[in-house]
């Protein structure tokens, strides 16, 4: 009897068509910040960190989405959804991500940042 093997996007809500992440460069200056705290202000939106690279989260959902998770333009849709791979997604892989999505977050993350620079210097 032949088996059928689902894959991981048959059994998914279609996370990666409700956000889009645009890699920012790593913020170094003070204005870098407040330019993340004012993306974090807006509704919807996150930045988060992996492997030391910088996203700009927007949650939106994809406009081609049916109500029951499934491309309504599936064979043309664009060349990024093609190049989406179930078994790399990283939306079930969040191992070593850090989002931040609050001014709370951010300044802990500045915090933290500043103390382990202090130890740096330190040594």
């Amino acid at each position: 009897m032949k088996r059928t093997v689902k894959s991981t996007c048959s059994r998914c809500s279609a996370l990666c068509c409700k956000y889009f992440a645009l890699e920012l460069d790593k913020p170094s200056t003070w204005n870098d910040f407040e330019n993340i705290r004012w993306y974090i202000g807006h509704q919807k939106t996150s930045v988060f960190i992996q492997q030391g690279r910088w996203f700009l989260n927007v949650n939106n959902r994809c406009r081609h989405l049916t109500a029951d998770s499934r491309c309504r333009v599936y064979d043309h849709r664009p060349a990024i959804c093609r190049r989406l791979d179930a078994n790399g997604c990283e939306y079930h892989n969040l191992d070593g991500v850090r989002e931040i999505g609050t001014e709370q977050q951010l300044a802990a993350y500045l915090a933290e940042r500043s103390a382990k620079r202090k130890v740096k210097k330190k040594r």
